[in-house]
């Protein structure tokens, strides 16, 4: 399918209300933006595409006097479902523009990873899977800032709009079929957490690459450098990385510079940022050297696996894709490796009962978690069945 036809824009505010009115009496609506997120801390809205049952339309953001108050109305209205597909960066501008996590979300890749159609990345095969229709391609790293929109651009935008409430559709019955709708609405309902889209300005330094490398003297130094680029690339919008990459913040933190000539001498610190910003790093490397030792973070390491559990965990590991496989549940939603390692130590340490391991919680326990745990604790056999490949558990 390729857009054809003639796109329909909202421009006036009345416009806009209207679409959002049609979406609460239908209940739902789906729902995607266009961004530019290279060059800012925050992303830069292009373009938001909205349908409804009867029609699929695009507003303009950047057009004079668009208000787009309605759809952010509409995001955070628990009375309707927004249909989305891979939807976390489509969210997360809606977090930054209102404050509030979205509410009542439906995410076609999570509902495609759960109900057998494997873990479609693509919207393109989910769409054609779904429903049957082949998407055109070509417009994915357009610029979308650039005005005047070709047409091309504006029907490659509707498309991604288009197909999405017929795709609910079916993703909703294959889910009733299985059993499996209340565990995609459990799953989806992670979007309604605060803490997915905030990160606490104490654990930001958890999101700067390799900061595992590090001891707790330099963590806490990488703590207070963390915080401190983050409110310098909010106040600027830029990007992080613009402002001090990852690799040298972990540099600042292990040699904890005292004087602006010891900046000024650190591989990848960008001059005119050592000059400009030379009070404030300083002033971060301080307070971390003065945290106490028994408050300083830490990277909380593991312990090497033995040998036995690092052969548990490559069992487990194989048994998940196969338990996975023969319900038709992508792994890579189910669990991480990190996941299964975590099992395996709980085991070792005589507290698999009382884990915490996600693959014990919800919908995931329901699924593989209480087999995993019956076979690590040696309650059952297992074996494949020679027709099937599913795997089979035997009690013992």
């Amino acid at each position: 399918m390729s857009g054809t036809g003639t796109a329909t824009y909202l421009r006036t505010q009345a416009e806009i209300a209207e679409i959002a009115a049609e979406a609460r009496a239908e209940g739902r609506c789906a729902l995607d933006v266009e961004f530019i997120r290279e060059h800012t801390f925050f992303p830069q809205l292009a373009l938001v595409q909205v349908a409804t049952a009867g029609r699929a339309v695009l507003i303009d953001p950047l057009a004079a006097g668009v208000d787009l108050s309605p759809i952010d109305e509409l995001v955070l209205d628990p009375g309707v479902t927004k249909v989305l597909h891979a939807a976390s960066q489509d969210l997360e501008i809606f977090f930054y523009r209102t404050g509030e996590p979205p509410k009542r979300i439906f995410d076609t890749q999570i509902a495609g990873s759960l109900s057998g159609l494997g873990h479609q990345s693509s919207y393109g095969a989910m769409i054609e899977r779904t429903v049957g229709i082949t998407l055109a391609k070509g417009e994915s790293y357009t610029d979308w800032l650039r005005r005047p929109l070709s047409k091309k651009q504006e029907l490659y935008a509707l498309d991604d709009v288009k197909p999405l409430l017929a795709a609910h559709d079916v993703l909703v019955e294959r889910l009733r079929a299985k059993g499996r709708l209340g565990w995609a609405e459990e799953e989806m309902r992670h979007y309604e957490d605060r803490s997915t889209w905030e990160t606490p300005r104490e654990l930001l330094f958890r999101r700067v690459k390799r900061f595992g490398t590090l001891d707790p003297r330099s963590l806490a130094i990488l703590r207070e450098l963390a915080a401190w680029r983050e409110d310098e690339a909010r106040e600027r919008d830029k990007p992080r990385r613009s402002i001090v990459t990852d690799e040298t913040l972990v540099e600042l933190a292990r040699s904890a510079p005292h004087s602006e000539d010891d900046l000024s001498r650190l591989r990848g610190m960008h001059p005119r940022e050592a000059k400009r910003s030379a009070a404030a790093l300083l002033g971060a490397v301080e307070r971390g050297l003065a945290v106490p030792q028994a408050e300083r973070p830490s990277v909380g390491r593991k312990d090497r696996l033995t040998p036995e559990a690092e052969a548990m965990v490559d069992i487990l590991q194989a048994v998940l894709r196969a338990l996975c496989r023969a319900e038709e549940v992508a792994p890579p939603i189910v669990a991480s490796g990190d996941d299964v390692e975590n099992l395996v130590r709980d085991h070792f340490a005589g507290g698999v009962q009382t884990s915490e391991c996600s693959l014990l919680t919800g919908w995931r326990r329901e699924l593989v978690g209480d087999e995993l745990v019956r076979f690590v604790e040696g309650q059952v056999s297992l074996h494949l069945d020679p027709k099937t490949g599913a795997p089979v558990f035997d009690d013992r």
